[in-house]
């Protein structure tokens, strides 16, 4: 029997997903064969996703009824209502079907979450972790975490995947002109709206050497607002949400990605840059500084530090020569992210738990 054969993945849709763990699924769907996998949400409105989850549990009832090869279910969380989700996912897989449980933590700002909520929130977080023969986490800084407030059987880093791409490094767009890509949620936490009105601020200085894309959902009207109040549709252009080859257009497209975010776990779309050959432009939080050294594939600042971002936005405008060397490092270390490499650490962790 094929390792995969006895996994049954769950977590949000991968088709036409809208976050960073749809991404990972994505991904995981393409590398991983037999994939047998539940989705627990749809990326729709509240009152659709109820009937959604609703449908999910009675698939996985079908499946864990009709399919006995199913040994293990890997559930891929975040926070919030995501944790109440897989609680009860892990409810029925653990104690009607007695399956082994790996609890994949995907969000940022998990820890952050579990000391500010209530004691049932708390409560839920623990079953999910103490039921669990394997917590995978995306950062080593929460071992610490983990072994403070569960009782954890064994936690385990597992990088993100990323796809390979065949063209190698893509050159500058131009020596004259630099693109700025930025695409995730359009909110006050990722730094987005800190960086437009840095470019608002500095419009004069920037306009025709520069220009930002911004792709994403969320706050996109007051992104407009912005974009239109302070007369910068040159300087800031908002594309939407991007998927497939859009996505891989604005990538091939531009000099530099950039990600002034606040917090994070680790972003699918430094590693998808670097696949690219792009160099990044983000800030030392969460699982960032592991993959990002600034002056080798990229460059960092601290949260909300908007001097030492112009700064950064000036240098690589005004000094073409960087990018060579930094596209050639950022492709480097996407090579260590392909999904071969993560699927193997996959079958021994399965392995090991079977």
């Amino acid at each position: 029997m094929h390792p995969f054969d006895q996994i049954l993945f769950i977590g949000p849709h991968h088709k036409n997903h809208r976050g960073g763990i749809g991404a990972v699924l994505e991904i995981y769907s393409k590398n991983i064969r037999p994939f047998h996998f539940i989705p627990t949400m749809s990326y729709r409105n509240k009152f659709y996703e109820f009937f959604f989850f609703t449908g999910s549990l009675l698939k996985l009832n079908f499946t864990l009824l009709t399919k006995k090869n199913i040994k293990l279910i890997h559930i891929h969380g975040a926070k919030d209502g995501s944790v109440v989700r897989k609680a009860i996912v892990c409810f029925i897989a653990k104690k009607i079907y007695s399956k082994k449980i790996v609890y994949h933590i995907h969000s940022g700002t998990y820890e952050e979450c579990y000391k500010e909520r209530n004691s049932l929130y708390k409560s839920l977080c623990r079953f999910l972790v103490n039921n669990s023969e394997a917590v995978i986490i995306l950062s080593d800084k929460w071992f610490g975490f983990l072994q403070t407030n569960f009782r954890v059987k064994k936690s385990l880093v597992l990088k993100n995947p990323v796809e390979k791409r065949v063209d190698g490094v893509l050159p500058r767009s131009s020596s004259a002109f630099t693109n700025f890509l930025f695409l995730g949620k359009i909110a006050d936490h990722k730094g987005i709206f800190d960086l437009v009105q840095l470019i608002s601020e500095e419009q004069e200085k920037l306009r025709g050497k520069c220009k930002l894309f911004v792709g994403g959902n969320d706050e996109v009207e007051r992104l407009k607002n912005i974009i239109a109040e302070k007369n910068i549709g040159d300087l800031v252009e908002y594309i939407g949400w991007t998927r497939a080859k859009q996505k891989d257009e604005h990538f091939r497209a531009c000099d530099y990605f950039i990600l002034p975010t606040y917090y994070e776990g680790m972003p699918m779309t430094i590693l998808e840059s670097f696949s690219y050959g792009k160099p990044v432009i983000s800030t030392p939080v969460g699982s960032i500084p592991e993959i990002l050294k600034d002056n080798y594939n990229g460059f960092l600042f601290e949260p909300g530090d908007m001097a030492a971002l112009k700064k950064l936005i000036t240098k690589v405008i005004e000094d073409p020569s960087l990018s060579p060397t930094l596209c050639k490092n950022a492709l480097y270390k996407a090579s260590g992210f392909y999904p071969e490499a993560i699927t193997n650490e996959l079958k021994n962790l399965y392995a090991e738990i079977i």
